[in-house]
């Protein structure tokens, strides 16, 4: 029986997922299927501000792991998917670890004070948040290869404005979603991706010593489809900085900064509303 190509595609992004993919994969299926055991799974880890305020710290990190129910978790997975997998192939296994922390503290500690300063006590918890860090990643690095990207025959827009056409088509269409916790996202990317936050980017120092360590019990190898600095530096974009691209860079730019290797993009998928 033949196969789609669509069917084979999908096969191909799904079935074979980087290691912290995976494990990021299967710890919000894991949550997800306790918290149908116990709520107070999620109201322990969801991004409740008066409770971070009050010694809850480690929501910071924890809530994008947990959803509201199957069909969050569901879109949400099938939306980070793709652009976590392209991200950890091109930056690495232990540098992607980093990053996702930083897309997660950032946003939330923005997320809290700005609760803080509207009193407002409003829970948000998923992954949309890093979806649309990733999204706007990918869309700067898109943006200095190819400027525009046609709509139709007669409308154009910049190709780093795309995930902003889909947090505001997602706030149009789900008005109960996170709006800000999605916006809080996108700008920690679009910085990430514009060389603003160079903390989220592990020192290549610190990644060489984990991964040391790791294979000097041999982890690298026993871990599944571990990515390591070496073989992500193969995926990376060259991108030439002498053309201007029309995006404001600097020599540390991630996106912008030729750093070696041939690269692919993966702008792919739209989120799910962080909260509630």
């Amino acid at each position: 029986m033949m196969r789609s190509p669509q069917l084979q595609a999908l096969k191909d992004r799904y079935g074979a997922l980087p290691y912290i993919t995976t494990v990021v994969v299967g710890i919000m299926g894991l949550l997800y299927c306790f918290s149908l055991l116990s709520s107070s799974v999620t109201k322990v880890l969801a991004l409740n501000p008066s409770a971070v305020l009050h010694g809850g710290i480690h929501r910071l990190i924890t809530y994008p792991l947990v959803h509201q129910d199957f069909f969050h978790v569901f879109f949400n997975v099938f939306a980070l998917v793709p652009v976590l997998s392209s991200f950890e192939e091109e930056t690495g296994t232990v540098a992607t670890v980093g990053c996702l922390y930083f897309f997660s503290v950032i946003p939330g500690v923005v997320y809290v004070l700005t609760s803080l300063l509207f009193s407002s006590n409003v829970v948000t918890l998923g992954a949309s948040g890093w979806v649309f860090s990733l999204m706007a990643y990918f869309a700067l690095k898109d943006y200095a290869v190819r400027q525009t990207i046609y709509l139709n025959q007669s409308i154009q827009i910049p190709t780093w404005s795309t995930p902003v056409l889909t947090l505001l088509l997602i706030a149009l269409l789900l008005p109960g979603s996170s709006f800000w916790g999605h916006l809080y996202g996108l700008l920690v990317g679009y910085a990430y991706g514009l060389g603003y936050i160079p903390v989220a980017r592990l020192p290549a120092q610190l990644v060489y010593k984990v991964e040391s360590t790791l294979s000097q019990y041999n982890l690298t190898r026993a871990l599944p489809r571990f990515v390591s600095d070496e073989s992500a530096s193969k995926h990376r974009v060259v991108i030439d900085t002498t053309v201007d691209a029309g995006v404001p860079s600097g020599g540390t730019s991630p996106v912008l900064a030729p750093v070696g290797g041939v690269g692919r993009s993966a702008f792919n998928g739209q989120g799910r509303p962080l909260g509630v």
